[in-house]
């Protein structure tokens, strides 16, 4: 039997991490958030989607365009934002995205800059390519990318690779949680780090406690299928801490190398 003592550490460690992953817009709900960006000579809606990394049809029906070839310059529309990379950006620049849509002034309808409420991505830049591959090249295969899956939000990367393979911790720092009490993850590892929380889902073993220290490229787990899945493969996501305190979920193709 354990102790009263333990029982409450336990319930206070689980509760922590529940907390901290619902004040991210984490595995529970996703806050969409916009890009408003001026429609630019030479833009068409299928172009601007892919500079964005977003659906040509989701903007259309954003913004309520009946015809996509029927926009013109100078025109301001919302892009839906979910932490992907847009193409043609830098990560290094703060983009500026909204929670809900703002009044556009002359002046910015006549700049080519970005408006909206500003979250500072300067911490992704810290990230970029530095990330370890949480499965080796060898027995990986990208199955499912971040962004919309069927009707849901995909929040991370599906990495399949046969039942028992290793997974590597991406980055070095405490796990702060692991076991199966996240509903529909199975098995999870979350590894915090300075400004960096990523998550390990579905695995067939955990190999790490809770308050562990770890290290980049330590074998953390394993490939399994617990949680609800359709074959073995490791979920992996990556939240990024921003200027408000909040880990948001960027797109772990952005970090690894």
């Amino acid at each position: 039997m354990e102790s009263k003592k333990k029982k409450s550490s336990k319930l206070v460690i689980f509760l922590l991490v529940t907390s901290l992953l619902l004040s991210s817009c984490s595995l529970f709900y996703y806050e969409k958030d916009i890009i408003i960006y001026r429609i630019r000579s030479g833009d068409s809606l299928f172009k601007v989607s892919k500079k964005f990394n977003v659906s040509y049809k989701e903007i259309a029906d954003d913004n309520n365009i009946i015809i996509p070839s029927k926009i013109f310059v100078g025109q301001i529309i919302e892009v839906p934002y979910y932490g992907q990379k847009p193409k043609n950006y830098s990560v290094k620049e703060e983009l500026e995205f909204a929670s809900e849509p703002k009044k556009v002034d002359k002046k910015a309808a006549k700049s080519s800059t970005i408006v909206g409420k500003k979250i500072s991505l300067s911490n992704v830049q810290t990230y970029v390519d530095r990330l370890y591959w949480p499965i080796s090249k060898k027995t990986r295969r990208l199955t499912s990318k971040f962004g919309w899956r069927w009707t849901k939000f995909h929040e991370g990367i599906d990495l399949a690779a046969p039942s028992g393979t290793p997974i590597y911790a991406a980055h070095s720092g405490k796990v702060v949680y692991s076991g199966n009490k996240l509903r529909g993850y199975g098995n999870i590892v979350i590894i915090k780090g300075n400004d960096l929380l990523t998550v390990y889902s579905h695995n067939r073993k955990n190999r790490v406690r809770a308050g562990r220290s770890v290290k980049r490229g330590q074998h953390i787990a394993d490939v399994g299928t617990t949680g609800k899945v359709t074959g073995p493969h490791v979920h992996f996501e990556t939240r990024v801490k921003n200027k408000s305190g909040k880990y948001q979920a960027v797109d772990p193709l952005v970090l690894l190398p």
